[in-house]
């Protein structure tokens, strides 16, 4: 069920990337409203009455102590009594802002915009507000502003990166990214961020690839660069092979092989693999020569835009993921911190290597502050999780799901853990949690269907594994349909399951056997 365990990775984990810019984010957020603390305390050009002091004072007071719903309708009555006083509007939004009220303060923030249009608090709030709305696009505007007004503003530039990189626009993110590196080489999320938006440019550049070129042996040694980075040796000798059929001098063949081959216990093959990438690349012309130019870290030709030949694209796209492996190794340099272990985690995570990236979540764990514990500690249970080590998993699971008995995600994992593990009856409550939370959470349909049919409950277990067929790839869930049909006395429904599930058999033997032929690991020479 390899789609459905990928179903379940999104079920449980969302769009990783978005969650991880939106915890940077809400740090960012916190810290800027520390920043701005100090408009609290401005001269305002108009008199006070007795009343409006004891107002002001005690909106500046709930203000500094982080009480800003309760200095909402604090300020909200003074700017009801003092009109036209930008200072109070601003005070306004930004306890609008931090206090959970972002469309109110983005309305006071153009307000206050209308009498100084490069008011700095004003346009960082408006920025705030519209991206804790999920605005990106529209905070775009307010943060270019105040990044020509203060280059060197670290936190304005960071939540304009975040914004472009939400927004898939990698170029832009990767200027601000990298503006980031300079201004705070040491921080892990401008090294990540700039990784990422490599990666998002590979990958524009490959889906590029992909329309002009999809046969090619370019587009075969990318894919084979991919696997190989997962590890999935097999599958990167057959994409490499494929390439070799075609384009037998094309430079980074043969160093992709060289690595398949150290990689499963081959060096004298990969010996010899080296010395035929070496070859291709005798007496470089850099001038002249993609591959020189690319074999000596000179990535800048490669990264212009507008270039679509297929030879193109194959060097921008290896050019960007080369980028984005050093921008990622620089949080390696980093001093240890929580953070710099989470982004190297999401990192190992985002190349399906799941376990490994358990172990920097447990670094993580290991020196986090008390109030970071809980996440982290459902990162690493997730990890276990996706890495199939159950055994690690279900404890975590369980203790966290003592602390959050509703929660459709920990229900399911441990549900499909249980499962996984031969305890389908214990499964069973757990994955009817999570449905009842989560109706539509197709991977626990197929994990309870699964489960009651093996507990001789045919008529329930089908119903769920009806809603899950689409996830079926392997042929498990047709085959406890004819299970439960059978039972039921539906010999139809019987028949239609047990013919998908034999077609899905024959297309996976076919393909098994294909890749199983091809991609045996054999010497260079065979």
């Amino acid at each position: 069920m390899a789609n459905a365990m990928f179903a379940s990775r999104c079920a449980c984990n969302g769009n990783h990337a978005v969650r991880m810019f939106a915890v940077l984010h809400n740090r960012r957020r916190l810290r800027l409203g520390a920043a701005f603390l100090f408009l609290l305390t401005v001269s305002w050009a108009w008199s006070q009455t007795p009343g409006q002091l004891e107002l002001s004072n005690k909106g500046k007071e709930l203000m500094t102590q982080g009480r800003y719903a309760e200095a909402i309708p604090v300020y909200q009555t003074l700017v009801n009594q003092i009109s036209g006083n930008t200072g109070l509007l601003l005070n306004l939004a930004m306890a609008e802002a931090m206090g959970g009220q972002p469309k109110s303060a983005i309305a006071h923030c153009r307000e206050v915009l209308k009498h100084d249009g490069q008011s700095i608090p004003a346009l960082t709030m408006l920025s705030m507000s519209h991206l804790q709305l999920e605005q990106p696009a529209q905070a775009l505007d307010p943060l270019r502003r105040l990044i020509k007004l203060t280059p060197d503003n670290v936190d304005a530039r960071g939540m304009l990166a975040g914004a472009e990189m939400s927004l898939k626009h990698f170029e832009s993110a990767a200027q601000q990214y990298s503006r980031l590196t300079q201004l705070t080489p040491t921080d892990p999320k401008a090294w990540y961020g700039l990784g990422k938006s490599y990666e998002g440019l590979a990958g524009e550049r490959f889906e590029q690839l992909t329309k002009t070129a999809p046969e090619s042996a370019y587009m075969a040694v990318l894919i084979g660069d991919t696997r190989l980075q997962r590890r999935q040796f097999r599958s990167a000798f057959f994409f490499y092979r494929q390439a070799e059929k075609q384009m037998p001098q094309l430079p980074g063949l043969h160093a992709g092989l060289a690595s398949v081959y150290e990689g499963t216990d081959h060096n004298d093959w990969a010996a010899t693999e080296r010395q035929r990438e070496e070859s291709l690349l005798g007496n470089c012309d850099a001038s002249k020569s993609a591959a020189c130019q690319f074999a000596r870290g000179q990535y800048g030709s490669f990264t212009v835009p507008g270039l679509g030949s297929p030879e193109a694209l194959f060097w921008a796209t290896r050019a960007y993921n080369q980028l984005a492996v050093e921008a990622f190794r620089r949080l390696g340099d980093l001093p240890e911190s929580v953070e710099m272990h989470s982004l190297k985690a999401q990192i190992l995570h985002d190349h399906g290597r799941d376990l490994e990236a358990a172990k920097e979540w447990q670094s993580a764990l290991n020196i986090a502050p008390q109030d970071e514990r809980p996440r982290l500690e459902m990162e690493l249970a997730t990890s276990y999780f996706l890495g199939h080590d159950y055994a690690k998993a279900m404890p975590m699971l369980e203790e966290l799901r003592a602390r959050e008995p509703n929660s459709p995600d920990l229900n399911f994992m441990l549900g499909e853990s249980l499962w996984r593990t031969q305890q389908a009856e214990k499964a069973v409550p757990y994955l009817e949690n999570a449905l009842a939370r989560s109706p539509n959470m197709l991977p626990a349909h197929a994990a309870l269907g699964l489960a009651l049919v093996s507990l001789n409950k045919a008529r329930e277990g089908a119903s769920h594994l009806e809603k899950a067929e689409s996830l079926d790839d392997d042929g498990s869930l047709h085959y406890s349909l004819v299970r439960a049909y059978t039972a039921l006395g539906d010999t139809e429904s019987a028949a239609r399951s047990i013919e998908i599930y034999r077609q899905i058999q024959r297309k996976n033997a076919e393909i098994n056997g294909e890749v199983a032929r091809e991609a045996e690991i054999t010497a260079p020479w065979l």
